[in-house]
């Protein structure tokens, strides 16, 4: 039996760049405990009769129709980070994200990079335990992948 070649947590990170120009910056956000990718795949359905029996119960054929990415993170908030989020929050408009993969090309390792808009922003906190922050950033348009160097 062949064991899985798994990821670290830190082997993946969302990062934000900073709109430099010519060279712009990425890094990664400090106090995230979890992160999440998503890929929402929006079909239409179609009834397709049985042409011998009519009256037998159609089958549904799907074509796709579109794609979304949305990346998040929570965890606890961290006082610089916490700048970066709610400037964006109120600046609102577009941010260049990347959602990276540790390792060489041929593990998997690069990145996907997109534009993305601050969709979900949430600030919790419970009395004996540390304010944590959750986020959203759906990405605008079809990211691109770019493999590890």
């Amino acid at each position: 039996m062949a064991q899985a070649k798994t990821i670290r947590f830190a082997g993946q990170l969302l990062m934000l760049g900073d709109g430099a120009t010519p060279t712009e910056v990425f890094a990664a956000p400090c106090g995230f405990t979890s992160l999440n990718l998503t890929v929402n795949i929006e079909t239409n359905s179609t009834n397709v009769p049985d042409c011998l029996d009519p009256d037998l119960p159609a089958w549904l054929e799907s074509d796709e129709v579109s794609k979304q990415m949305t990346v998040g993170g929570s965890g606890v908030i961290d006082r610089d980070a916490i700048q970066v989020w709610r400037a964006w929050l109120m600046d609102g408009g577009e941010k260049n994200v990347r959602w990276m993969t540790a390792g060489t090309a041929a593990e998997g390792g690069g990145h996907w990079e997109a534009p993305g808009i601050l969709s979900t922003y949430e600030e919790t906190g419970e009395r004996g335990q540390r304010w944590q922050l959750n986020i959203g950033i759906t990405l605008n348009g079809a990211p691109t992948w770019v493999d590890a160097v």
